[in-house]
């Protein structure tokens, strides 16, 4: 578990499960480079990348503490959901409460839920089973979903990817009333807004977080593995809308390289994230 700083605001980590990524497998839009790993690899920390040389996805949430609000940011899978399409998070049974605990949050402190985007992986704990139904996990908060992804997700036929997490995840959130609707720009607090990073879902958004001086985007599935700061048109085999999903990328890496803005992504081996840098073959990063 690991805990930093974004000027006032307090970030902690809370991990469910991890696993390692064959590139080759599970990108596409390589391009013949698949064979270029290795030497793509050497510019970016050792942490984010198995012995065996694949990036390690951690799946995990970020409780943001800001002077007014206690924000979860993405939930995870859950446990004990059914998920016949993702077998490696079937009926999990992890200890993802045991890790807000220790990171000295209860579901009641929670005043608000944001997720990235409605992906299985980032909306599982959302709920949980209590006398077989499935119930809001944090009772006191306010559930935030960008509007152009709850549209989209309604129109998922059933068997679907994505139909079941949407349906254990999100509708019962909906039906207890403890769901907003928000825009890209939308302020939770004056500390953090919602930034739009459309492409990888219709409405997927991260959050930037302003406090005093320092400034943090937490991009969500914006980026998956570094490799794609070299190579952002390399897109996961979900990714929505990979054009659009690239040129975000690429407005991203333009926008904050060189920056003292820390990036955050999602799934990196890196908790407290890192800062981009302009390299004369794509981007590198450097752990913060």
């Amino acid at each position: 578990m690991a805990t930093f700083q974004v000027g006032a605001v307090s970030v902690t980590e809370v991990v469910e499960t991890d696993m390692p990524v064959p590139v080759p497998l599970a990108f596409r839009g390589l391009d013949g480079e698949a064979d270029r790993l290795d030497a793509l690899r050497d510019r970016f920390p050792p942490a984010l990348f198995t012995p065996k040389g694949h990036p390690l996805l951690v799946f995990r949430s970020h409780v943001l503490r800001t002077p007014r609000s206690v924000i979860v940011l993405d939930t995870c899978w859950g446990n004990q959901k059914e998920r016949l399409l993702d077998p490696y998070a079937h009926l999990l049974d992890t200890g993802y409460l045991d890790g807000l605990a220790a990171a000295g949050v209860g579901p009641a402190d929670v005043d608000y839920v944001f997720c990235t985007h409605l992906h299985q992986d980032h909306v599982g704990w959302n709920t949980r089973l209590v006398d077989g139904a499935w119930v809001p996990t944090f009772p006191n908060a306010t559930y935030l979903f960008v509007a152009a992804e709850y549209d989209h997700w309604t129109a998922v036929p059933p068997g679907a990817h994505g139909h079941d997490s949407f349906a254990d995840s999100v509708l019962p959130v909906v039906a207890a009333g403890r769901h907003r609707l928000v825009g890209p720009g939308f302020a939770i607090d004056d500390a953090v807004r919602v930034e739009p990073l459309p492409g990888h879902t219709p409405g997927h958004c991260g959050l930037h977080v302003t406090s005093g001086s320092e400034e943090a985007v937490f991009t969500g599935d914006l980026f998956h593995v570094a490799y794609q700061f070299a190579r952002p048109g390399w897109h996961i085999v979900s990714e929505h809308g990979a054009r659009r999903a690239t040129a975000t990328r690429e407005a991203f890496l333009a926008r904050y390289a060189d920056t003292r803005v820390r990036v955050v992504p999602a799934h990196f081996n890196l908790p407290a994230g890192g800062y981009l840098e302009k390299r004369a073959d794509g981007y590198g990063f450097a752990p913060a």
